[in-house]
């Protein structure tokens, strides 16, 4: 059985490199496989490279280990940053000739967007995209009625991750505080003070 991160590579896959036309629909299909493996793969052992060189670095610069609050959001940004490099690398390497008129620096509108749209269907099956919303679709109003209805008095950076919390849970089809009153009320908020604390202390 693929694995979601593999099958959201495949969709990636075929809109932006397409298959080779000479292959039967039965070897597009085993090609389609085999690249998203090894490009889901290589995504891994990315995360770990990174995530390895990171908390070296983090142990070098301050003499112990980083707590560890700052030690998961250490890791969920190279984590982040290990799938857009290699997405970016092996799905976007060759550049329709209308897209290399934009220097490196300078992409159109519409490449960024789309790249956005990639950042966002690679990470969609990842439960915890909600801790760096960059990776999350934008939360539909009734959503933020209802962050607004559980934690209105809670300070802007709180809303800001709340909202993309329930947005999250909501898309996976898990369950989610709808009352304060709710018995999921109390940890959905422990949760998201620590995700607070976990960018205080690392501004990640």
């Amino acid at each position: 059985m693929i694995d979601p991160i593999t099958q959201d590579i495949m969709k990636l896959y075929l809109q932006h490199q397409g298959l080779p036309p000479e292959l039967s629909p039965t070897d597009q299909q085993a090609f389609l496989e085999s690249e998203s493996e090894r490009i889901a793969e290589r995504i891994d052992n990315m995360k770990i490279h990174m995530q390895d060189q990171v908390l070296r670095n983090y142990m070098r610069d301050n003499g112990q280990p980083p707590p560890y609050m700052e030690k998961v959001g250490l890791i969920n940004q190279v984590w982040a940053q290990a799938t857009d490099f290699v997405i970016n690398e092996e799905i976007y390497g060759q550049l329709p000739p209308e897209m290399e008129a934009y220097p490196p620096d300078q992409e159109s509108p519409e490449a960024e967007a789309e790249r956005d749209r990639a950042r966002i269907q690679v990470h969609k099956s990842d439960p915890e995209r909600w801790r760096n919303p960059l990776n999350c679709e934008d939360p539909i109003e009734s959503t933020r009625r209802l962050m607004r209805l559980l934690w209105k008095d809670k300070p802007s950076r709180f809303q800001y991750y709340a909202v993309h919390l329930l947005a999250a849970r909501m898309e996976d089809d898990q369950p989610y505080p709808t009352s304060t009153e709710h018995p999921l009320y109390p940890s959905f908020t422990s949760l998201l003070d620590e995700r607070v604390d976990e960018h205080a202390a690392s501004g990640k």
